[in-house]
């Protein structure tokens, strides 16, 4: 069945631009897509029901498929629709054990598609019918290689996020006993790191990958299969030497030495650091190769393509 017109429901995520770049490519891909900002309506319709807006705006537009970003519908009017129209989730982030709320969702959509291998089995188990594995991307546009001269983006080891976790908070704290280390992101002053920018926007990041030397990647979890946060993509996207905790299955997506580089312990992350800052040449010919693997094979244009190629040839992903 074509999809020719898709309703997609989600957040602005000012600071990722994530819902912004999906909604694009989205309209590069249908004849017509609309964007329910679902905050938004619940601030505008204040006076009335918003869940009852949205269900009629949704009836109006008689869409092939409602797509719906996280979580980001009301439960009664996703249990509504779910009998009328196609549903599908991008889920992109990972708990364990799995979200009880996302779960609940998950077993009214036709899709739930979740950025990792490792919890599909275990999500059917739990009723969703149908949990599919699809990546992040980066955006085609905005992600991109901007240069700077400002030596205020430039340092030899970058870090974008906040300490989530222990492991993020030592090993950061090791680099920075030997290395020029650059934190962005909140809440890292207690740990005796100086946080120099709260929130960091999408041509924000592109300025530190590109002034940066190593980019270093440190994911929550290393042991859900195939999981990768946003700031990988995003990070090679923007032209970026990633170098990124080994995550389980990472060898099926990228090549070793080739698209990034991984660790899989402080020490061997410390030696790595020591030595590509020392290999300029290796360095770059890593970072062009990434940048070009993922503006060939991972944009958001191929994401929202592979979901709803799901739907139109009832294809499977691996």
């Amino acid at each position: 069945m074509p999809i020719t017109k898709v309703i997609f429901l989600g957040k602005s995520k000012k600071k990722t631009g994530d819902t912004k770049f999906m909604f694009n490519a989205l309209q590069r891909r249908v004849q017509k897509a609309v964007f329910i900002n679902v905050p938004r309506y619940k601030k505008l319709f204040f006076w009335t029901d918003f869940k009852k807006v949205i269900h009629k705006k949704v009836n109006r537009v008689n869409p092939d498929l409602v797509l719906i970003y996280s979580k980001d519908i009301p439960y009664s009017v996703l249990s509504k629709i779910r009998t009328i129209y196609k549903t599908a989730i991008f889920y992109p982030d990972v708990n364990v054990p799995p979200d009880k709320k996302l779960v609940s969702y998950g077993r009214l959509t036709d899709c739930l598609f979740i950025t990792n291998k490792g919890q599909i089995a275990e999500l059917k188990s739990l009723g969703v019918k149908n949990p599919v594995f699809c990546m992040h991307g980066c955006d085609r546009d905005d992600h991109r290689i901007i240069p700077t001269r400002n030596r205020k983006w430039a340092s030899e080891v970058a870090f974008i996020g906040r300490p989530s976790i222990d492991y993020r908070i030592e090993l950061l704290q090791a680099i920075n006993q030997h290395y020029n280390l650059k934190v962005w992101g909140a809440k890292w002053q207690v740990f005796g790191l100086t946080c120099l920018k709260k929130n960091v926007y999408p041509k924000e990041f592109a300025k530190i990958c590109y002034a940066s030397k190593i980019i270093l990647g440190c994911d929550v979890r290393e042991d859900i299969v195939c999981h990768t946060s946003n700031r990988t993509w995003i990070a090679l996207g923007c032209g970026g030497f990633l170098l990124t905790r080994y995550i389980h299955g990472m060898e099926t997506i990228f090549k070793k030495g080739v698209h990034l580089e991984w660790f899989h312990s402080k020490e061997e992350c410390l030696s790595l650091i020591d030595y590509y800052l020392k290999h300029d040449e290796q360095r770059k010919k890593i970072a062009r190769r990434g940048y070009q693997f993922v503006h060939s094979n991972r944009t958001y244009d191929v994401v929202i393509d592979e979901i709803i190629s799901h739907f139109e040839n009832g294809s499977s992903m691996l």
